[in-house]
């Protein structure tokens, strides 16, 4: 699937951007609801997003992690488990320390019946990309506790994209993985053809992470590859 990257300050603006986002060709949106301005209620955010549940990735991301979050830890864990129940996306990022911070939570979360999505595990580098095996600790960590592991790191040599891509080559199964950075595009594109599930786009000239490429783009790369693909059987 193409995921898009929505980032915006206010729901309305986040509802326009995914409408775009869909226009343009992506399967689904990941909405960065770390980005909307403070105090913005689950209510307000569910009235305006919730139409777009099935099809959206809700990420919270913590300061700590790189995200915008203003609020205290406990807003955040309790904005999360409200839109869990009011939006039911298809999907939550959880970042892998939240998931073993607040073990509790977290279980109480993924087996709540008030929503039945998966999750996405994530585990981020933003400084480089650092050996084989501590990026394998981090998949083996996050891969068990969620349905999908997603190892993010940065690329500042292009030999970082193929350290990376190794863990494709070890099990690919729920495996999301590439480099942010100028230096980690290769690890997006090649990503298509090694077994990601979520491929990661942005709006035209909106990037939201560094490196990131255009839904317009990573749509016209994947038209070829799987055309190229089904002329190879």
């Amino acid at each position: 699937m193409i995921c898009t990257t929505i980032a915006a300050e206010t729901c309305q603006e986040m509802a326009k951007k995914a409408t775009e986002g869909f226009s343009l060709g992506t399967d689904i949106v990941e909405f960065r609801i770390d980005t909307l301005a403070r105090k913005t209620t689950s209510a307000a955010i569910s009235r305006s997003l919730g139409r777009f549940g099935q099809k959206a990735i809700v990420t919270v991301r913590s300061k700590e992690q790189e995200g915008a979050f203003l609020g205290v830890e406990e807003e955040r864990l309790d904005l999360i488990s409200d839109l869990s129940a009011s939006m039911k996306p298809a999907y939550l990022d959880i970042e892998l320390e939240t998931a073993k911070r607040h073990e509790t939570w977290f279980k109480g979360l993924t087996t709540s019946p008030s929503w039945s999505g998966k999750t996405i595990v994530s585990w981020h580098d933003f400084t480089g990309t650092p050996e084989l095996e501590v990026m394998r600790r981090a998949r083996k960590e996050a891969k068990g506790l969620g349905d999908f592991a997603k190892i993010v790191t940065m690329a500042n040599t292009a030999d970082d994209n193929l350290r990376l891509l190794m863990l494709y080559r070890e099990d690919a199964r729920g495996l999301i993985a590439f480099c942010m950075g100028s230096d980690g595009t290769a690890s997006r594109i090649l990503s298509l053809q090694l077994g990601s599930p979520v491929v990661y786009a942005s709006l035209p000239g909106e990037p939201v992470a560094p490196g990131q490429l255009s839904v317009v783009t990573v749509k016209t790369l994947k038209t070829m590859l799987t055309a190229r693909a089904e002329q190879g059987s």
